[in-house]
C-alpha cells in the first residue's frame, strides 16, 4: 500500500523477553526457482499484501512477482481495487482492463486466493473538505462507494457474467487504515466510515451472497487529540456504537509492532491488540467472526525505527507463530506486507517492508517466511514437547485440561496457545495480576488480582464456582489461586501463607507466617483432598493427601516463584526465578529451557503435557 505508518510512542522502550520458539528444521526452499510446495495449515492462513504498485508494473515484471509469491506457498494475496483509477472520469466511466482485469486474471492463474481492498475516491466523489489532489477521502455520498464496490463484486465475484473473471474473488475489504488520517483525509471520521459499511455490507451480498466483507484494515494508531488518529479499540467500540455491527463479516487490522517483537505482549503492541479487538467483538455479540490480519511487517534499513535482515526474519517467524497459535480461534490469514521493496533508499522505511530487495534479491526474510510456509501444522497446537520449556512474556500461567494453555500478564490481558479456547480477560489499568486457575471442564478461568478480587470467565461464571465469593483484602497481598478439581470451590492463597476457601474445600492451613510475605504458590491435590504451598525459599508446605518432596531449596533466598503438580499427583515441579524447573516425584526433567537466564525475571509456570510453559 501506499503507507504511511504511525510510529508507538513507546519504540524507544527496550525490548523484553519475547516467546522463544524453536523452529523446525527445513530444507533449503526452491521457491526462488519458481515451484510450488504444497499447501500446509500454516500457508493457508497466510498471504502477501502486494501493495499497489503491482497494479501498474510491466507484465514481466508483475509476472515474476506473482511468480514468487505464489511460489511461497502462502495462499492468499491482498490487492488494491482502485476506484480513483477505474471511474477517474465519472460515475459512468468503467476502466477495469487496464490494471485491474490483468492482475485478478494473471493471479488467479497461479492459484493465488485473493482479498480486494476497494478504495480511493474519484475526484467526483470526494467531498468538498477533501485536500486538494488528495485521493485518501472517504467519498461524501456512501451510495457511489456502494454502487461501485456492487460493480465490482458483479465483475469478480462468484455471480460473474464473466466467465474468466468469475469467481475470482470472494473477500472483499472496504477501506484501507479509515481510522488512520493519511488514508481518512482530512480526518478519520466514524460517523461517515459506519455509513460507508452500512452502504456497502447489502451492495456486496446483492451480488454474492457468499462474498466475506472485512472492516478496513485498523493502523496502529493512538487516540489522537486532534482526530487524526483513532487507535483500534477506539474505533471498532465506535463502529458497534453506531448500529453498524450487522455490516461486517470480519474485522480487519494491521498489527503491525516494529520495532518491537510481535510477541512482546505489552498492552501498546498492536500485535497483542488484537486480543483486544476480539475482546470488543464478545462484548457485542460477534464471538463466531474472524480477525483478518490484512498488513503485518516490519522494515529493514537505517531508519531509526526499522530492523536489521536478521531481526527481520525472526520477526516472520513470531508473527506466524502467534497468530497460529494464541490467535489461532478467532483469526483468519495473515498478509506480510510486503513481497518486495518498492524502493532503494535504505533511510526511508516505507521503501524496505519488502522479503526481496528491489532488484529481487532475496533477504533472509524471504527464505524464513518461505520455511515458514511449508512447516507443516500449526506451531503450538497441544503445548511443547517432552522436556521442553514453552516461554512467553507474563505474570502466570495455566494449563488447560482438554488441550492447551493461558498466559495471563500483568495487566491482565489472556492469551490462549495451543488451541486452548479463550473467554475473555480483565484487563487492569496497571501490574496487579497475581494468579490464573483454569476450570476442571477447561471451559472458563479465574484470574485472580493483588487485592484477592477473582475475575471469572467462561463456565466460572456459572455453577458454584459463579456464586461463590472471596477474600478481598484492599492492598496488594493475594498471591495466588487454585480450583479445586472438582469444580465446586477455590483457594486464595495471600503473601502470608493464609488459604483462604470457598465452596467445597478443606480447611487446609499448610504454613503460615504472619506479617512475612513470603507464600508465593499453592495447588490442589488431583483429588481436591490436599494442597500444596510454595514458600520463596523454595519449601513445598503440604496439607491433607498431599505429599512433601524435594525438588528445590534456597535457604534464607527468595527466589522460589510457582509451582505445579503432575496429573497423577506422584510428583510436582518448583520453578526458580533464574527460569530454573526442579522436578520431584513423576514430574519430566527440563532438557531445553529457553527462558533460562542467570537473574530473576521469571514468575508463572505451569505443567502442559509433558513439557512446560514458563512465563516472566
Amino acid at each position: 500500500m501506499r503507507r504511511s505508518r504511525f510510529t508507538s510512542a513507546c519504540s524507544a522502550l527496550a525490548l523484553v523477553g519475547a516467546m522463544l520458539l524453536v523452529a523446525p528444521a527445513a530444507a533449503e526452499s526452491s521457491a526462488l526457482a519458481g515451484s510450488s510446495p504444497a499447501a500446509t495449515d500454516v500457508a493457508q492462513r497466510a498471504g502477501i499484501s502486494a501493495g499497489s504498485g503491482i497494479l501498474w508494473q510491466s507484465d514481466a515484471d508483475q509476472a515474476r512477482d506473482l511468480d514468487l509469491i505464489a511460489s511461497t506457498g502462502a495462499k492468499w494475496l491482498r490487492f488494491d481495487i482502485d476506484w480513483n483509477h477505474i471511474q477517474h472520469q465519472s460515475p459512468n466511466a468503467w476502466n477495469w482492463h487496464h490494471a485491474t482485469d490483468r492482475l485478478v486474471l494473471n493471479a488467479r492463474a497461479r492459484g493465488l486466493s485473493l482479498v480486494a481492498m476497494v478504495a480511493y475516491s474519484p475526484p467526483w466523489a470526494r467531498p468538498a473538505d477533501c485536500p486538494p489532489g488528495s485521493l485518501h477521502c472517504l467519498p461524501a455520498n456512501p451510495a457511489d462507494y456502494a454502487r461501485f464496490i456492487r460493480a465490482a463484486v458483479e465483475r469478480y465475484g462468484a455471480n460473474s457474467s464473466n466467465l474468466w473473471l468469475r469467481g475470482s474473488v470472494s473477500v472483499w475489504e472496504i477501506w484501507n487504515e479509515p481510522n488512520h488520517r493519511p488514508f481518512a483525509q482530512p480526518k478519520p471520521s466514524l460517523d461517515a466510515y459506519s455509513a460507508l459499511l452500512k452502504a456497502a455490507y447489502p451492495a456486496v451480498k446483492a451480488a454474492d451472497p457468499g462474498a466475506t466483507v472485512i472492516t478496513g484494515g485498523t493502523s496502529p494508531a493512538p487516540d489522537a487529540a486532534d482526530g487524526s488518529d483513532v487507535h483500534p479499540i477506539t474505533w471498532l467500540n465506535g463502529i458497534y456504537a453506531r448500529g453498524a455491527g450487522g455490516s461486517f463479516d470480519a474485522v480487519g487490522h494491521h498489527p503491525y509492532s516494529f520495532p518491537t517483537n510481535p510477541l512482546d505482549a505489552q498492552w501498546w503492541n498492536a500485535f497483542t491488540q488484537t486480543q483486544s479487538l476480539y475482546d470488543v467483538m464478545v462484548a457485542n455479540g460477534d464471538a463466531a467472526k474472524k480477525i483478518w490480519g490484512t498488513e503485518a511487517g516490519a522494515p529493514i534499513g537505517t531508519d531509526p525505527s526499522a530492523l536489521d535482515e536478521i531481526r527481520q526474519a525472526q520477526w516472520v517467524r513470531d508473527y506466524y507463530a502467534g497468530w497460529n497459535s494464541s490467535y489461532l480461534p478467532f483469526t483468519g490469514p495473515l498478509f506480510w506486507f510486503q513481497h518486495r521493496d518498492s524502493g532503494t533508499n535504505p533511510a526511508d522505511r516505507e521503501q524496505n517492508f519488502g522479503m526481496l530487495r528491489q532488484d529481487w534479491s532475496p533477504k533472509q526474510a524471504y527464505q524464513a517466511f518461505v520455511n515458514t510456509m511449508q512447516s507443516g501444522s500449526v506451531p503450538g497446537t497441544g503445548g511443547p514437547d517432552p522436556g521442553v520449556v514453552a516461554a512467553a512474556t507474563g505474570r502466570r500461567t495455566a494449563a488447560n485440561p482438554n488441550g492447551g494453555y493461558y498466559v495471563v500478564d500483568g495487566r491482565g490481558s489472556v492469551r490462549a496457545y495451543g488451541g486452548a479456547p479463550y473467554f475473555g480477560a480483565p484487563r487492569f489499568g496497571w501490574d496487579i495480576t497475581r494468579g490464573i486457575a483454569v476450570m476442571p471442564d477447561g471451559l472458563g478461568y479465574v484470574v485472580l488480582d493483588g487485592f484477592g478480587g477473582l475475575h471469572k470467565f467462561g463456565s466460572a461464571r456459572t455453577g458454584v464456582v459463579g456464586s461463590l465469593g472471596g477474600p478481598y483484602f484492599g492492598w496488594d497481598i493475594a498471591r495466588d489461586v487454585a480450583i479445586n478439581p472438582n469444580g465446586n470451590g477455590y483457594v486464595v492463597l495471600d503473601g502470608f501463607g493464609g488459604a483462604h476457601r470457598a465452596g467445597d474445600v478443606p480447611a487446609f492451613q499448610p504454613g503460615y507466617w504472619r506479617g512475612w510475605d513470603i507464600a508465593r504458590a499453592v495447588a490442589f491435590t488431583p483429588t481436591g483432598a490436599g494442597i500444596h504451598v510454595l514458600d520463596g525459599f523454595g519449601g513445598v508446605h503440604v496439607a491433607g493427601d498431599a505429599v512433601q518432596r524435594h525438588a528445590g531449596y534456597w535457604r534464607g533466598w527468595d527466589i522460589a516463584r510457582d509451582l505445579d503438580v503432575t496429573a497423577s499427583g506422584d510428583g510436582y515441579a518448583v520453578l526458580d526465578g533464574f527460569g530454573g524447573v526442579h522436578v520431584a516425584g513423576d514430574a519430566t526433567a527440563v532438557w531445553m529451557n529457553p527462558a533460562y537466564a542467570p537473574r530473576d525475571h521469571v514468575r508463572g509456570m505451569a505443567i502442559v503435557g509433558d513439557g512446560y510453559s514458563i512465563v516472566g
